[in-house]
């Protein structure tokens, strides 16, 4: 501590030697006031420099996020995703700021700036979430003794409304489906009678299927990204599920067995209960891409002048005819995959029948019961 003028002091200190290079900084501060708070003030200084708020690392945002990704454990299709958002938005934004200088305001001005450029919510959304991970990751590594990430403002993303195609055209393409592609036709049927995602649907083996029982076990998934290609991995949430099918998912099963069948014929070979459902592969070892039956759902939907009508949306359909047909949450939340009945509620609320003038009738009738009961 030097008084260089009156009331005018300089304050010095040596910083902790960086987390990540092992380097030590002389760190310097001008401070006017008195000796004892001069005195207080460099006790201060010294105290946050040893916690690396005051020069801290030297590591940037954008050398913590290519070390977090090359250590963290993301599906593919996580990966892929995530370093899109790092490089088309975080490291142009942010890439080149010290992580110790990193505040809350920057994560701020980032999300209203990429707003405004015309980024989706969702989008933004994402944007904060790998940030944040990512600034967690340092915080766990010793990098940083905070996370600003945790103090910005999450960005919100608006509720979308759920609009599920109406009985008639759904029934107008099952109908379609079944005159001009007997596989598709088949996948379809599954995916109006279980209300199961695309992937999951594309993963289907023969073993997981019992068509006397008319069930089928849902246990695993099919996903595709740039780098790994066509993989099958588990559920959304790594958990199987045992669902019930309609008759006409079966009929179609039915269909589609006969047809496997007679391929396995042609190539000299018999029908695995190791085969996947939905292949065209002559070993039944390679499954439908999801992208293949979007494209092949487009070209059944134009045919029918239903360009409107998306394959998600038969998922959506499943879940509001099972909720206002009266079929309880639990169940309905089953066959759709959800890990929490809560997450079926937040999606559909409502779809979920009213039950507000049954509510009123029974108070009415525990509260102010008919004359002769009292």
């Amino acid at each position: 501590m030097t008084e260089r003028s009156p009331g005018v002091w300089r304050l010095q200190t040596t910083s902790d030697p960086d987390a990540v290079t092992g380097e030590t900084r002389r760190l310097s501060r001008t401070f006017r006031g008195t000796r004892p708070e001069a005195t207080a003030e460099l006790q201060r200084f010294v105290a946050e420099s040893g916690a690396g708020l005051q020069g801290g690392s030297s590591v940037t945002v954008a050398v913590l996020l290519e070390s977090f990704m090359s250590t963290a454990t993301l599906a593919p299709t996580t990966r892929q995703d995530w370093s899109s958002v790092i490089d088309r938005y975080l490291i142009p934004e942010l890439g080149g700021v010290p992580l110790w200088k990193l505040t809350p305001r920057d994560c701020d001005q980032m999300y209203q700036r990429l707003r405004l450029g015309g980024l989706g919510a969702s989008r933004v959304r994402n944007a904060h979430v790998v940030l944040h991970r990512a600034m967690a990751q340092a915080l766990r590594w010793g990098w940083v003794t905070r996370n600003p990430v945790s103090d910005a403002t999450r960005p919100e993303v608006p509720r979308s409304t759920v609009t599920p195609p109406n009985l008639d055209n759904v029934r107008l393409l099952l109908a379609l489906a079944q005159k001009t592609d007997p596989k598709l036709s088949c996948w379809l049927d599954i995916a109006t009678g279980t209300g199961a995602r695309r992937g999951e649907i594309c993963a289907l083996r023969w073993s997981d299927i019992d068509l006397e029982r008319a069930t089928v076990r849902i246990e695993r998934s099919v996903a595709a990204t740039k780098q790994a290609g066509v993989y099958i991995t588990t559920t959304k949430t790594d958990r199987f599920r045992l669902v019930s099918l309609p008759s006409r998912a079966v009929r179609s099963l039915n269909v589609v067995r006969d047809i496997a069948l007679a391929d396995a014929v042609e190539v000299g070979r018999d029908v695995s209960v190791d085969d996947l459902v939905f292949t065209n592969d002559t070993e039944a070892k390679v499954p439908w891409r999801p992208d293949l039956v979007s494209r092949r759902w487009e070209r059944l939907r134009k045919r029918a002048g239903l360009d409107h009508v998306k394959l998600h949306g038969l998922r959506h359909f499943v879940a509001t005819e099972l909720l206002t047909g009266g079929i309880d949450l639990r169940t309905v939340s089953n066959r759709l995959g959800h890990a929490r009945t809560s997450t079926t509620l937040d999606v559909y609320w409502a779809w979920v029948p009213a039950q507000d003038e049954a509510a009123a009738a029974h108070l009415d009738a525990v509260l102010d019961p008919p004359d002769e009961m009292r």
